[in-house]
């Protein structure tokens, strides 16, 4: 007599149950890292908007206008919040005695308007200002 034997093709109920659960686990660390570069890439262009307005701004400063001492703060035409202090520095001497400049430090800081209970990135830039003294000015 003889016996067949049978042989089953196909997955067991188990075997596709893990197999459903460990691709889970792949596309969930697939899109956890899709959105972490996104995340990323939009930290990397805050930084890169706000570092070339804050360089203009603070390289105009001075040119148009005097430098004024104080807190001054705006908004950038893209949304971006800005703050400026202004406080002096040092007085520069000429060799008789006199002053022959005078210098600001400048601080700028920068920020993206967010929601309260989102993370706030900032950006401060600082600066050194000389204003030339003319010499009939004491």
């Amino acid at each position: 007599m003889r016996t067949r034997l049978t042989t089953r093709r196909g997955f067991t109920l188990i075997e596709a149950l893990v197999a459903f659960a460990i691709l889970a686990l792949v596309l969930g660390r697939l899109l956890s890292s899709a959105g972490g570069a996104a995340q990323n890439e939009s930290r990397a262009d805050f930084y890169l908007r706000a570092a070339r307005l804050g360089q203009t701004q603070l390289e105009s400063l001075g040119l148009s206008d005097p430098i004024r001492v104080g807190e001054t703060s705006g908004r950038y035409d893209d949304g971006l919040l800005w703050s400026l202090t202004v406080e002096p520095y040092r007085d520069v001497k000429n060799p008789a005695g006199g002053i022959a400049a005078v210098s600001y430090l400048a601080h700028l800081t920068i920020r993206r308007p967010t929601p309260v209970a989102a993370q706030r990135e900032t950006l401060t830039l600082t600066t050194l200002k000389f204003v030339a003294v003319k010499e009939n000015q004491p």
